[in-house]
């Protein structure tokens, strides 16, 4: 793939998912028998992506002794003080993801890629002249935990404001980003729907549906649920 940097989004505090978190951070939980951060890094190592980063926060200590030197491809941590959000955490490793345009995941997400692959599908549609974001997206009425939607879709591929149309999709959590738009933001702490909210109306974000099976798990009922993928 043209895109060969990922970052992994593993700095939260699992809230929903105490008592299980008070001990152990969400990444850490055990899906089988592997956490869901190890799942996500034998995928992306059959990939052959060449560098991970992974911010960290809470219980960090119990993330790195885990990680550290276990995989073929380099990790590097991007530690955070305090909890800068989603798009604080990026801009805060972006002197470590040294790239003009990565991939980015969340830790606490569980898909199917047997017949059709997110990373693969998404570094073939992306189009770095017309996009600064392209974000993966899952039918609603396809999901199993009954989440709200977050997106609609023009004919195109654009992102359209969701206060103007019924969202129909819900964002998985598995994107591609340009680093240059972290630039002009001076905010420490953010959440990355401020830039999208941005690209929306510059017509500079993009979705693409995601045909697999996908669930998050955020919570406890949906951390039951998870058998019902195909892993």
């Amino acid at each position: 793939m043209s895109i060969s940097t990922v970052m992994i989004l593993a700095a939260g505090l699992g809230k929903r998912l105490r008592p299980y978190t008070n001990k152990v951070p969400k990444p850490l939980i055990k899906i089988g028998k592997y956490t869901l951060i190890e799942k996500i890094i034998k995928k992306l190592e059959k990939l052959k992506f060449k560098k991970i980063v992974i911010n960290l926060h809470y219980l960090k200590e119990k993330m790195k002794k885990t990680l550290n030197k276990r995989y073929k491809i380099d990790i590097f941590f991007s530690e955070e003080k305090n909890l800068l959000n989603t798009g604080g955490g990026v801009k805060n490793a972006l002197k470590i993801i040294d790239k003009k345009e990565f991939f980015v995941i969340n830790s606490d997400i569980i898909w199917s890629d047997h017949n059709t692959n997110p990373f693969k599908n998404l570094n073939n549609f992306w189009n770095k002249n017309k996009m600064d974001a392209l974000l993966l997206l899952y039918p609603v009425e396809k999901d199993i935990n009954n989440l709200q939607g977050d997106f609609c879709l023009d004919n195109s591929g654009k992102l359209l404001n969701k206060k103007k149309n019924k969202p129909q999709y819900i964002f998985t959590g598995i994107q591609i980003l340009k680093s240059n738009l972290f630039n002009n933001i001076k905010k420490e702490i953010f959440p990355l729907s401020f830039i999208y909210n941005q690209l929306i109306l510059k017509k500079r974000i993009y979705g693409l549906v995601y045909k697999g099976k996908w669930s998050h798990i955020g919570t406890l009922e949906t951390l039951k649920q998870y058998k019902k993928m195909i892993q």
